[in-house]
Formats: C-alpha cells, structure tokens, sequence
C-alpha cells in the first residue's frame, strides 16, 4: 500500500485527502500537511543546507538556519 508524506512535518498516510485534512503545526504556509511530491528515498536532503536524513520526519524534526520561510529543513525532491 502506498503511502503519502506531508513536506514539512513527515506524517504518513494511505491517501492523499486523509494527509491533507489534517492540522500541521509545522506547514509555515497553512495549517493542513502539504503533500510531498518527491519519491520514498533510504536518504532525504534539506533544500536549503544539504543535510541528509533517513526520514523525513527526522529531517523536519530539527531546525535549519539557511531556511528563509520558516525554521525547519524541507526535503528537497
């Protein structure tokens, strides 16, 4: 079964309308989980600072000082 993650938080679910009804405290442009288009990968990388996580949940967990919209990494895709 496939699984869907929000870009800015790492939250899964098993449908994109499940995913994106949901309240994010860490989406700086709204206040739903944002879906992540990108692929399931064994390493995520910040955008902004290159640095390089297994999850996306762990990425976003900390905060990314080169980020201008807001505080924490985002995965590149």
């Amino acid at each position: 079964m496939a699984k869907f993650y929000c870009q800015c938080c790492g939250t899964d679910r098993s449908s994109v309308s499940s995913l994106t009804s949901s309240s994010c405290s860490k989406n700086p442009n709204g206040k739903y989980h944002s879906l992540y288009e990108g692929s399931e990968k064994s390493k995520y990388t910040c955008k902004y600072c290159g640095t390089d996580r297994s999850s996306i949940s762990s990425l976003t967990s900390s905060s990314c000082s080169k980020n201008p919209n807001g505080k924490y990494h985002v995965p590149a895709m």
